[in-house]
């Protein structure tokens, strides 16, 4: 195995929009959308797609990665950064 370049751009393979979910911190953030991620080199990832009206995600999406920094319980600062997609901004 090796570490390889990805551009960040991919398409929505499958996704589920989350309405309920009991756990802190995903509770304070319902409805979300939890997805597979198809990146342009081929790999799939589990992620969320952000900054988009959960109604207007599709199967086949473009999407490009955002990154957010969240900490151990999960709320947002900078303690680790994990890769989030979204849809382009150009």
């Amino acid at each position: 195995m090796a570490w390889e370049h990805a551009r960040g751009t991919g398409t929505v393979y499958t996704f589920s929009v989350v309405h309920r979910n009991d756990l802190p911190p995903f509770n304070e953030r319902v409805p979300y959308v939890a997805a597979v991620v198809e990146l342009d080199e081929g790999p799939r990832l589990m992620t969320n797609v952000v900054d988009c009206e959960v109604e207007k995600v599709t199967v086949g999406m473009p999407v490009e990665v955002t990154f957010r920094a969240i900490d151990d319980n999960g709320t947002e600062n900078d303690a680790v950064t994990i890769p989030v997609f979204r849809p382009p901004s150009g």
